[in-house]
């Protein structure tokens, strides 16, 4: 599912409000995760922070009215990796406390995916990157093990 150009200026918008409000909201940077909550029924994005205060929304109308599609929850934590990666300068800028991640959360407020973590040093490593990394660990060590 691709989104438009507009779509993708508007969640850019909602994290550069993310940075303002943040940045407004202390003179010292705020120890927090932050969390996007997508409803499916309307394509309601929102970003908060660990109080669950609000800080900034729009709406994806290419995710509304897929209550019940598997694959959307997919599309959108790959949508938003991407988003998120192209707009690295701007993530970086966000004036919290290191290291901190982007969380998706369901409706319920249950963590589903880790979309993007921010840190100095550190990089999150996505699932696709990471599958049959343990078969070729097993084999690699019984190959060593028999030697």
């Amino acid at each position: 599912m691709k989104l438009s150009t507009n779509t993708v200026a508007d969640i850019v918008k909602a994290i550069e409000q993310t940075a303002e409000r943040l940045a407004q909201t202390a003179d010292e940077a705020v120890l927090t995760d932050l969390y996007i909550r997508v409803n499916p029924a309307d394509g309601m994005l929102t970003i908060s922070d660990d109080d669950d205060r609000q800080l900034a929304a729009c709406t994806v109308k290419e995710w509304g009215g897929f209550e019940h599609d598997a694959k959307l929850h997919d599309e959108m934590v790959k949508c938003l990796r991407r988003i998120l990666e192209d707009n690295r300068t701007l993530v970086d800028e966000i004036r919290i406390l290191r290291p901190y991640s982007f969380v998706l959360e369901d409706n319920a407020n249950e963590t589903t995916d880790d979309i993007y973590l921010v840190d100095d040093n550190t990089f999150l490593i996505s699932g696709e990157l990471m599958e049959g990394l343990d078969d070729e660990l097993s084999d690699f060590l019984r190959k060593l093990m028999n030697d």
